[in-house]
């Protein structure tokens, strides 16, 4: 099955060359682990999907009554979280011949977490509840940046250069397509107040995914790798960290990342400008949430190709999408609009910045993947992640600045950003060409 949808997807045959990047061993086994991945892919992105800190937590945890600052903290924890120890976690990766363990290890710990957090919308109330699903949060972060980086350094062992790209975005567009129906189910439900029962079987389905993916993920075939010698902390931050001034194209691509962010912070004030022109709907809920997931679902495999063909171009142009569509939305913003056409407005623009946005994420992930070597791939990962999170940690400040000059302005200010990080990125030379 796996070997049938790899030549649906790509169209190979017998006669094409797969060793590009991972060697002719590896190359053998490409058909089976590429179906494989997408399976575990699938599983782990539905599971983000149920459980989203920015709407399913957060729903949850305010049905709860849970106090303001426990829903302040989930999407920074979630965020950051997974990014900041990533540099640890890269030196114990580095030190093992085979890294799929960790992926499965990570995913598991995360589907835990997340029962966890089914359980507590069952059980619990108020900051009892809160309180324990932040800490469940911490968890789940931790596992998920194991995963990060294990997941690319093993899509770099057993994928080739020009295949990658493709995988990912098959996985989002499925995972998108799921995520379709159940933003249906909240369109139609009549609900005034959707009951704590429903967002706890959403979490458990989460959960039993990513225990799902972890098992798939356990029969892909992985050659062993090359191994370092493992470092003090403070002598692994060094080196890890002088990456970024020995590789100029790396120091690059992460100012790049790092402007271009500026793209998933600004998504939640597209939801703010709707609920405030809405009246708060359910129904406009429902079409952001389909929005989002449409973005996702139609663009992933096209966004997939592009990377594959040049990730350098993708991820410029999508940016440049990205900002665009911002300085559109802070024009049309200062309108007055009746609340149906402001829901179909509004669902509009989300599904245009969750285009741009996919295209970001495939674009950066396959760029980096391929700039990077089998000996230093989980370390740049790591890298770049680290810088990451320390930049979401900051951008927490764009919050107080929401309610001093408005979430038109805070928008307006991040597509600049956008276009800034698009312009840097089509300096950046061809990864795929190397």
């Amino acid at each position: 099955m796996e070997k049938k949808l790899y030549e649906l997807v790509t169209d190979d045959d017998d006669t094409v060359d797969l060793s590009a990047g991972i060697g002719s061993e590896a190359a053998k086994h490409v058909p089976v682990n590429f179906g494989k991945q997408v399976v575990a892919s699938v599983a782990s992105k539905t599971g983000d999907q149920f459980s989203k800190p920015g709407l399913i937590l957060t729903w949850l945890l305010t049905a709860l009554g849970a106090p303001a600052i426990t829903i302040g903290l989930l999407v920074p924890v979630r965020e950051a979280g997974s990014l900041l120890p990533q540099l640890v976690v890269a030196n114990f990766i580095r030190r093992r011949e085979i890294r799929k363990n960790f992926w499965v290890i990570g995913s598991v710990f995360q589907g835990a977490a997340v029962l966890g957090m089914g359980l507590v919308a069952l059980f619990l109330e108020g900051a009892a509840a809160g309180w324990t699903v932040v800490g469940l949060l911490v968890f789940f972060s931790l596992a998920r940046g194991v995963c990060s980086i294990s997941s690319k350094d093993l899509l770099g062992k057993t994928i080739p250069k020009t295949r990658r790209g493709r995988l990912g975005g098959l996985a989002s567009s499925i995972s998108g397509w799921i995520a379709v129906g159940v933003a249906v189910f909240f369109i139609f439900n009549k609900a005034q107040e959707l009951p704590a029962s429903l967002f706890a079987g959403l979490l458990f389905a989460a959960g039993i995914l990513w225990l799902l993916g972890a098992f798939v993920m356990s029969r892909v075939v992985e050659k062993p790798g090359e191994v370092s010698a493992g470092k003090g902390f403070v002598q692994e931050m060094k080196e890890s960290l002088g990456l970024v001034k020995s590789d100029p194209v790396f120091l690059k691509f992460c100012i790049a990342r790092a402007l271009l962010a500026s793209t998933v912070l600004s998504m939640p004030f597209y939801v703010v400008l709707a609920h405030e022109a809405t009246g708060g709907r359910i129904r406009s809920l429902g079409i952001l949430m389909i929005a989002g997931s449409l973005a996702t679902a139609l663009s992933g495999v096209i966004w997939g190709k592009c990377s594959d063909a040049s990730s350098r171009k993708t991820l410029a142009i999508a940016g440049l999408a990205a900002g665009l569509i911002g300085c559109l939305t802070a024009w049309v913003s200062a309108f007055a609009i009746s609340e149906a056409g402001a829901a179909w407005l509004y669902g509009g623009l989300f599904f245009l910045i969750g285009l741009a946005h996919t295209g970001i994420r495939n674009g950066r992930k396959t760029y980096l993947i391929d700039h990077a070597t089998q000996d230093n791939r989980a370390r740049l990962v790591a890298v770049s992640n680290t810088l990451m999170g320390i930049i979401l940690l900051l951008s927490g400040s764009f919050g107080l600045l929401a309610g001093a000059l408005g979430e038109r302005a805070i928008i307006l200010i991040f597509a600049v950003l956008g276009i800034a990080g698009s312009l840097l990125a089509f300096t950046l030379p061809e990864a795929e060409e190397s």
